[in-house]
């Protein structure tokens, strides 16, 4: 008898042991929150860059990677980079690709909403530029919105960049063509109205000088059939795009 409660007491502190060990450790809000960016880190942001308005454009963040573009004074440029979390926020760190003298690199600290934030911009190739400080603020979400075309949404083109807003007026951005590799150095803003029936944008633009009228006619482009159909821009009947992603 003796013997056999001996057995039990030995059986009971071993299970002990074993499910004290087998235990998950304990998390804190910093580690749950590893997986929130992927979910709320797609949108549009937006803010002051040495007195010029930048967009930013994130439509891409998976598996600590992110993908996107940016539009400023009418230039698009591609961006691609990273993102982790930190105790008081996210780090992102975005690449312009490099091949153009103005590219540079971001590296912006969100509030772990993924709301709003501050950065650093500095020059990839260019050491007569100057590094840049701004901050921004996320204006559009768009995660879970990409099978319909929204009003208030920059965008962008080649050296152009296009905004339907939700008042019924519309701003076109863009530096002339000279010829086949080169543009502009002037932007010109060109203002009107615009309506829509159906897949297609109507826009009745002011007269600018002796410029020529830009395009009047805008169909929205969409890929993917029903469920899976997504905005990926509106295009011009001359063949103009404007994405909504590269």
């Amino acid at each position: 008898m003796k013997y056999l409660v001996q057995v039990c007491i030995s059986a009971a502190l071993f299970c002990a042991c074993k499910s004290s060990t087998s235990s998950p450790p304990a998390t804190d809000s910093t580690t749950l929150a590893v997986s929130k960016p992927a979910d709320g880190l797609t949108g549009l942001y937006t803010g002051d860059f040495n007195g010029k308005k930048i967009y930013i454009t994130i439509n891409y963040a998976r598996n600590n990677h992110l993908a996107g573009y940016n539009v400023l004074l009418g230039l698009r440029r591609n961006l691609s980079g990273s993102y982790k979390t930190t105790k008081d926020g996210i780090d992102v760190i975005l690449n312009e690709p490099g091949d153009h003298p103005f590219d540079g690199k971001f590296t912006i600290h969100l509030d772990a909403a993924g709301e709003k934030g501050s950065g650093q911009w500095v020059p990839l190739n260019n050491s007569k530029l100057a590094g840049k400080s701004f901050s921004v603020v996320k204006i559009i979400q768009t995660e879970g919105k990409g099978n319909g075309f929204e009003a208030d949404y920059p965008l962008g083109g080649d050296h152009r960049d296009i905004n339907f807003k939700s008042d019924g007026s519309a701003i076109l951005n863009y530096y002339p063509q000279i010829d086949d590799s080169t543009f502009a150095q002037q932007m010109i803003t060109v203002r009107g109205t615009w309506e829509r029936k159906g897949d297609s944008l109507y826009v009745n633009w002011e007269k600018k000088g002796d410029q020529p009228t830009p395009a009047t006619l805008y169909t929205i482009t969409y890929e993917g059939e029903n469920d899976t159909r997504f905005l990926t821009g509106v295009e011009t009947a001359d063949s103009i795009r404007y994405w909504v992603g590269p």
